[in-house]
């Protein structure tokens, strides 16, 4: 019965194998086993793999370059080491790494960069002679994904970043050798990781410097641009004083069109550097001329003197006239008689003569009468254009000069005080951006932070404003 059997056995599964394709089993194919599934790591597996390279990195591993290359852990270390528990074990640590690199300097590249050299702007940063500054890893530590320069947030290039990661990486091994050096558990430090602490500094202190001088050309670009629009200013005025009459007041026009582009280049440097509130938000040229032209009805300011003398007398300039007058009638005769012998202005307005009798009661006829005023007066016989502007005669002028003085008022005074400080302080920015000219290339670009600088702004912005509202309409209506 038992060999009866087992031959039954094999006899049905002899059948079944000739009824099945050879290589599949019982049943046909099945999907399972049509193709093996490929090989997917889980999360778990892939994070551990990225934090085991990762500790192969800081951990001192052979690097064969310094190319750009993602880091990981690299923020904690950052972190710890700028606390101040270890902030002087930094220097230290330097100096004991720059003594092994003058020891072996023979056997290495140098460490220092090229940029060091051709960025004039950054020479503080290795005034000591160190190979190693201590500013420039602490600048390393603390260096974050953009540069704050007045106000504008300017990024530094992935590259830059990856390359102070890559710094930290190579400092870290040698923290823990320089310990045992100290400790006298080892004698002498490993040359490889010397090596790689060096070339990782040459890389990142060259495109560190690279970027930080992008950045500071960029926020440059104001102070540049009003030193570019005065100098044009500063040589028309110089022209007025070689040009014979009338052909000098073309020049005035010409000196008028350079001064509204100082003054324009002029905003856009405060609006950089000063908050909204802290500024004049449109400056008028016409401002100045008006106070230059106070001060010279007043035969100047005792020993005060202004580049910007003589531009009053610029043609073709008017001042706003917000008094309707009714047909059928006239204005005083004073007004009317200089409105009438003024040239026509651009558009509709008063001379600044004009302007400045209805303001102050002041005109040139009274100036002259007092001898303050004569035809020599002023740059670009700027006396001259105004007698002419005023219809005063010259001849006559020269015998008005025994007449007292008139009584003078209060908003003439607080006027020609203004004047002294406004003009001032527009003297005090010139003197500055010509100092500036010639040593941008070393200036620090922070100009936010320099209080001399932001100093002279804010006075110069102040008076403004405060000059601007006693004699400049409408705001002086406010």
């Amino acid at each position: 019965f038992g060999s009866s059997r087992r031959a039954a056995l094999s006899a049905r599964l002899l059948r079944g194998a000739r009824g099945r394709k050879p290589g599949f089993p019982r049943g046909g194919p099945s999907k399972k086993a049509s193709a093996p599934r490929p090989f997917r790591p889980s999360r778990r597996e892939m994070a551990v793999s990225a934090l085991q390279v990762a500790g192969g990195m800081m951990g001192g591993g052979p690097r064969h370059s310094f190319a750009p290359a993602s880091t990981l852990g690299v923020r904690s270390l950052r972190e710890d080491y700028i606390k101040p528990v270890n902030r002087g074990d930094i220097a230290r640590n330097l100096r004991i790494i720059e003594e092994y690199l003058e020891r072996d300097a023979a056997m290495m590249d140098p460490v220092a960069s090229e940029e060091r050299l051709e960025y004039p702007r950054f020479q503080h940063l290795f005034a000591t002679g160190e190979m190693l500054p201590l500013q420039v890893f602490t600048a390393a530590l603390e260096l974050g994904p953009a540069e704050s320069l007045n106000g504008q947030s300017l990024p530094f290039d992935a590259e830059v970043l990856v390359l102070r990661d890559n710094l930290v990486v190579a400092y870290k091994p040698l923290v823990a050798k320089i310990r045992k050096l100290r400790a006298r558990e080892i004698e002498d430090l490993p040359m490889r990781l010397i090596s790689n602490f060096a070339r990782a500094w040459t890389a990142f202190e060259s495109a560190w410097l690279r970027n930080r001088e992008v950045h500071a050309v960029h926020a440059l670009q104001p102070i540049a641009k009003a030193i570019l629009a005065l100098e044009p200013l500063l040589l028309s005025l110089d022209k007025e004083r070689l040009l014979p009459w009338p052909r000098v007041q073309h020049q005035k026009v010409v000196t008028l069109k350079c001064l509204e582009g100082f003054m324009h280049a002029l905003s856009e440097l405060s609006a950089t550097v000063l908050p909204s509130l802290s500024r004049e938000l449109d400056h008028d040229p016409r401002l100045l001329l008006l106070l230059e032209h106070v001060l010279s009805l007043r035969g100047g300011q005792g020993g005060f003197s202004s580049c910007l003398d003589g531009t009053s007398a610029t043609p073709q300039v008017s001042f706003p006239d917000h008094q309707v007058v009714p047909k059928g009638m006239t204005k005083s005769s004073s007004i009317g008689t200089l409105a009438a012998t003024a040239p026509p202005a651009r558009g509709r307005g008063l001379p600044v003569d004009a302007y400045t009798f209805k303001l102050l009661g002041a005109s040139v006829g009274d100036a002259v009468a007092a001898g303050k005023l004569r035809p020599e007066t002023g740059n670009g016989q700027a006396g001259r254009a105004k007698l002419v502007m005023s219809g005063t005669i010259m001849e006559a002028s020269r015998l008005r000069g025994a007449a007292g003085p008139a009584q003078e008022s209060d908003i003439s005074r607080r006027s020609a005080s203004h004047a002294v400080e406004l003009l001032g302080a527009f003297e005090a920015i010139k003197d500055l951006l010509l100092s500036l000219k010639s040593t941008l290339e070393r200036v620090d670009p922070a100009l936010d932070r320099d209080q001399a600088f932001i100093g002279l702004l804010q006075r110069f912005e102040r008076c403004s404003r405060r000059a601007k509202r006693l004699l400049l309409e409408p705001d002086n209506l406010a």
